[in-house]
């Protein structure tokens, strides 16, 4: 459970994968990287940096629910909070990319038992968040990205 070398590999890894979607969302204007191998969701989000006051655009793997998105501040695992997380702490407003569509989003963060189902369905749809959960001591933040009306 939390191990440095652990976060090491799967720090080096996801980084990585993150600048391969932004080079193929470059490339493609949005068209490749829409969904991860084994055919999880991908979608962006872009926050307003709660330091920076910049826009962030960042993608996530993803679950349609409720006319909403689920998403999870997992970091493929590691104990290390994504910076994203706390931008939408402190910003609960930004946008949503899926599919080539893009949604004004209010960001809730989720707690407790809805948390939890909320978490199983990511899992369902990509199942190393399974892994994630049980690798790490801290409590994975869970969020429904809700489209503002």
């Amino acid at each position: 459970m939390g191990s440095p070398a652990y976060d090491a590999i799967w720090g080096t890894a996801l980084r990585t994968t993150t600048r391969l979607h932004q080079f193929l969302d470059r490339l493609s204007g949005g068209r490749l990287g829409r969904s991860f191998p084994g055919g999880a969701q991908v979608v962006w989000i872009t926050t307003l940096g709660r330091r920076s006051k910049e826009w962030r655009r960042t993608p996530l793997l993803a679950a349609p629910d409720s006319g909403g998105w689920i998403i999870a501040g997992s970091n493929a695992g590691q104990e290390k909070v994504p910076g994203w997380v706390f931008n939408v702490r402190e910003h609960q407003t930004g946008t949503l990319e899926a599919d080539g569509a893009t949604f004004s989003v209010t960001f809730v963060e989720l707690v407790g038992e809805e948390a939890s189902i909320a978490y199983r369905l990511l899992a369902e749809r990509w199942s190393a968040y399974a892994m994630y959960e049980r690798n790490i001591r801290r409590t994975i933040p869970v969020f429904r990205a809700e489209p503002v009306t």
